[in-house]
């Protein structure tokens, strides 16, 4: 009897285990204390006057990260609500090299104190100019939240949510999922003349639904990210019955066969996969541009941000931190420009219907998308046949470069790791790729 990380990652949804809590206890994990604002902010202008002192370039670099994990499934109900702090100070020496300290709590004393350290180790510098301004502040407006509902309230909603799931299903289902994930972040940068602050609140919905088919798990999947609170509703009903028609889809019997040129339509999530792997795109039929201060009449986007991590306006590529508290330079919110066709396969005379990512492997130059299902098409129509374990192959940039048509309605692909978070927002597109059977993975 497979466990329920195996059984996820037999479906194809390695990552869904991270998403849906496997290996957390159940219950609610206790955050640390929430800071106090204007003891932090006190706290850093004090350690840039002292860095300023020895270090050209003082800065002193805070962020308070809260996130919210709501699980619901056949083994598990529980909210998690954890909270982390991290502290850098920072500047250049006297050889102008960058000095910097992490700490991993913000006390005030504790901040002033790892200033007076690190001012005193690697100085050298001349004194810098410090003049810090008057604070400003931003914050993201959200419809829901976060910080206005209980830990009663999380799991009220993840219950309705798993309700809402378990609609149209059956018992060919063997596993149903649903999870809630809201990250409430605000940071502060105290430089020798800035004084920033910026709350920022991101959120992902989703569900996953396991069904057997002959001697393997087959899944569907479905969700819902952006710039927004803990708004449950945005994953409606119909998205969540089709999670479940997903996965008690029949699939083909036998192999797939091998086709060097076919013609595709992708859906986001498989673009998403390519596009993240080349960063923006400023030519050809996709076009791909960088937006950290992106907002839809919706919501801001999944990525976005007012400021990076040396208190300057946000910008393409800007340096910022993840949870790992490493500078990065990376992308925010990687935007593809819309095109005009509502309906993609339509002008397929014969071809498949890509969607879902099961794996992502090779390199830009070899790529290979293990999808989640390949539907073959006919004169734009579904046929019926359909298959689990089929790879796409090709050079990014040349899958990309053979667009014939690209989708109107977009949807947000988040994309996290330990870095900064970043997200893809895509429509799908057609184009041309080799396909073949999956190879297994160890």
């Amino acid at each position: 009897m497979l466990n329920r990380r195996e059984l996820l990652r037999a479906a194809g949804l390695g990552t869904a285990a991270l998403w849906l809590g496997c290996g957390r206890g159940p219950g609610l994990r206790r955050p640390e204390a929430q800071l106090d604002p204007d003891a932090m902010r006190a706290a850093l202008r004090d350690a840039v006057e002292i860095l300023g002192a020895r270090l050209a370039e003082p800065v002193a670099f805070a962020i308070e990260r809260r996130r919210i994990h709501a699980v619901v499934d056949l083994v598990e109900r529980a909210v998690t609500d954890d909270r982390s702090h991290l502290v850098v100070l920072g500047g250049r020496d006297g050889a102008g090299r960058w000095q910097e300290r992490a700490l991993d709590r913000a006390a005030p004393a504790l901040i002033r104190q790892h200033a007076r350290e690190l001012a005193a180790r690697v100085g050298g510098a001349p004194p810098a100019v410090v003049a810090i301004g008057a604070p400003l502040d931003r914050a993201m407006k959200v419809a829901v939240d976060p910080a206005t509902l209980t830990v009663d309230d999380w799991q009220m909603h993840a219950d309705h949510l798993a309700v809402r799931a378990d609609a149209r299903s059956n018992s060919r289902i063997i596993y149903r999922a649903v999870y809630a994930i809201t990250e409430d972040e605000r940071s502060w940068v105290v430089t020798a003349t800035r004084d920033r602050s910026q709350r920022l609140i991101r959120t992902r919905l989703g569900a996953t639904a396991i069904a057997w088919h002959g001697s393997a798990p087959v899944a569907g999947q479905i969700e819902v990210a952006g710039g927004f609170g803990p708004e449950f509703a945005r994953l409606t009903d119909a998205a969540l019955a089709g999670v479940n028609d997903d996965a008690l889809a029949l699939t083909t019997p036998g192999g797939f066969t091998a086709i060097a040129d076919a013609e595709v339509v992708l859906a986001p999530a498989l673009v998403a996969a390519i596009v993240d792997r080349l960063g923006a795109i400023a030519t050809g039929p996709v076009v791909a541009v960088d937006l950290p201060q992106l907002t839809t009449a919706e919501d801001a986007g999944y990525a976005s941000y007012y400021f990076d991590a040396r208190g300057d306006d946000a910008r393409a590529g800007a340096p910022r931190r993840g949870g790992d508290g490493r500078l990065r330079m990376r992308s925010s919110n990687l935007v593809v420009t819309p095109g005009a066709e509502d309906a993609l396969e339509d002008a397929v005379v014969d071809g498949y219907l890509l969607d879902g990512v099961a794996h992502v492997g090779g390199s830009d130059d070899a790529l290979a998308l293990r999808v989640g299902r390949a539907r073959r098409l006919h004169k734009g129509r579904p046929t019926g046949h359909a298959w689990r374990d089929v790879e796409l192959r090709g050079r990014a940039l040349e899958l990309l470069a053979a667009t014939t048509g690209v989708g109107r309605v977009p949807t947000t692909i988040a994309i996290d790791d330990d870095g900064p978070p970043h997200a893809v927002v895509t429509p799908a597109v057609r184009t041309r790729a080799a396909l073949r059977p999956a190879q297994r993975r160890p």
